[in-house]
């Protein structure tokens, strides 16, 4: 699958999560990055969660993304957390030290 869909939900008022399909890289940075941004002004957040199970690919452009999300949210006062990433994408965060960084919902 190349590129990068995103479906959003809001289980509850302070909360909205970025369901995330495809491919995390280069190619498909900038759209993630732009997602947060109309989000985070949008709805007001207090969580924003990216949901990273159906993500196949993340390279280091696209942890790169992730960190800019964290950036942005942290700069709104939202807490961003990510879920379900994938075992190849748990042990990249894992290596780079962003599992310390992330409120990890859940495990790959």
């Amino acid at each position: 699958m190349d590129g990068l869909s995103a479906r959003l939900e809001a289980p509850d008022p302070g909360t909205v999560i970025v369901r995330l399909d495809g491919e995390l890289d280069l190619a498909t940075r900038d759209q993630l990055v732009l997602a947060v941004r109309a989000v985070l002004p949008t709805f007001h957040p207090q969580t924003l969660e990216l949901d990273l199970a159906g993500v196949s690919v993340l390279d280091s452009a696209g942890i790169g993304a992730l960190v800019s999300c964290w950036k942005l949210a942290q700069d709104t006062g939202c807490a961003l957390r990510l879920s379900n990433p994938r075992p190849l994408a748990y042990a990249q965060l894992r290596l780079t030290g962003l599992l310390d960084v992330f409120a990890l919902a859940g495990t790959g």
